[in-house]
């Protein structure tokens, strides 16, 4: 009864609008509208079509619609139309296994989508089609593609070539504690190389995330899991973030139950995911606070937790966390970095490849806490 009444309320509104009013709103359109008759004799060309291929809606009158359309596709096109005729279908998308092109006056071709319905007028078929002249939105994606393959392509060479450098500079640190075994290095040259030796590593770690960002783009980050115990583990990578957290006077606290089952994981992506997380949690906590890593089994997995009492982010920020090279802006201000932006997208991609989730929730002011899960060995 309900359909019955609304279908009769348009019935009566549609009576009570003059063609007049169709015909005007088709012909302002910006959008290409071409009606053809069975013939594909065009019958119909408003005033978006004239602008989108440079003809007048006179010089196209019963002229074939092929003159629109590049010759490679004309002999296809009107076996196509002629099939949707004999169909029960009334409206469908065109080009939905392949581009469309159109042909402008001068001859040039262009991309396009457009859209086909059949109608009887006076017991003849009419064919109309909506098209879009698509050029615009081909250019930005065409130079968002070159740009990102750039972009891809300045990575690999910046990390392949900043690499062997770091290597140099950490070997040659190396060598120098190595004869302070012999007192032969003043303290003083000992402080500077493991400053030096530290920044060194600090590079290394940003080259091998500036490698897996361009390898998220090509697919899944590719790991080696094995049974692993995940205490142990923690408790290792724990320790070699202490000095990050005592830099930053902030306290690095673990909640591990002892009876954690062993993890399904790799190993060296499992200290990678927590020194990002952690790393990231301590750079935005103010000195005094506490970064918290616990541990528990969840739905039959293994559930982290990083939680600390930073300055949070913002309910229109959190969505963008996860992308790359993005940061939040923070009250120091706009300009000022705080990394590369990447240490969330690789902790995903670490997470998800080992068929795990990973979500944050934060409250600014308050603090973030960002959970992941991993399977555990019996499940794998």
């Amino acid at each position: 009864m309900k359909d019955a009444i609304q279908s009769a309320a348009h019935a009566a509104m549609h009576r009570t609008l003059p063609p007049q009013l169709f015909s005007g709103l088709l012909a302002i359109s910006a959008d290409a509208v071409i009606a053809v008759d069975d013939d594909q004799r065009i019958i119909f060309f408003n005033e978006g079509a004239e602008k989108i291929f440079g003809w007048s809606a006179a010089d196209l009158d019963g002229a074939s619609l092929e003159v629109l359309l590049p010759n490679r596709f004309r002999a296809a096109h009107h076996a196509h139309v002629e099939g949707f005729a004999a169909a029960h279908g009334r409206a469908r998308l065109m080009g939905e296994r392949q581009q469309l092109s159109g042909l402008r006056r001068d001859g040039e071709e262009f991309p396009c989508e457009a859209a086909i319905q059949r109608l009887e007028v006076s017991g003849r078929d009419v064919f109309a089609v909506v098209l879009r002249d698509t050029t615009a939105r081909q250019h930005a994606e065409d130079a968002l593609r070159d740009a990102v393959t750039a972009r891809e392509e300045m990575l690999g060479i910046v990390s392949h070539d900043l690499r062997n450098p770091a290597n140099a500079v950490k070997m040659l640190a190396k060598s120098i504690f190595d004869d302070a075994d012999g007192e032969l290095v003043p303290a003083r040259v000992l402080e500077r190389v493991a400053v030096m030796r530290q920044a060194a590593e600090q590079i290394d770690a940003l080259i091998q995330d500036l490698l897996d960002t361009t390898r998220l783009a090509g697919g899944p980050l590719s790991v080696r899991p094995c049974v692993v115990d995940v205490v142990g583990l923690t408790t290792r990578a724990l320790q070699g973030l202490e000095p990050i957290a005592d830099a930053g006077h902030v306290s690095l606290v673990a909640a591990l139950s002892p009876d954690l089952p062993a993890a399904f994981v790799d190993p060296d992506r499992f200290v990678q995911l927590l020194s990002n997380l952690i790393g990231n949690a301590v750079k935005f906590t103010p000195p005094g606070g506490v970064v918290t890593l616990s541990a528990e089994v969840d739905a039959g997995e293994l559930l982290f937790v990083v939680t600390d009492t930073g300055e949070g982010i913002s309910a229109e920020q959190l969505p963008h966390v996860f992308e790359r090279f993005y940061q939040a802006p923070r009250d120091a201000g706009p300009t000022i970095r705080h990394g590369a932006g990447l240490g969330l997208p690789i902790s995903r991609g670490i997470v998800e490849a080992h068929g795990g989730n990973i979500w944050i929730s934060s409250t600014p002011g308050v603090g973030t806490s960002v959970r992941f899960s991993l399977p555990v060995a019996t499940s794998a």
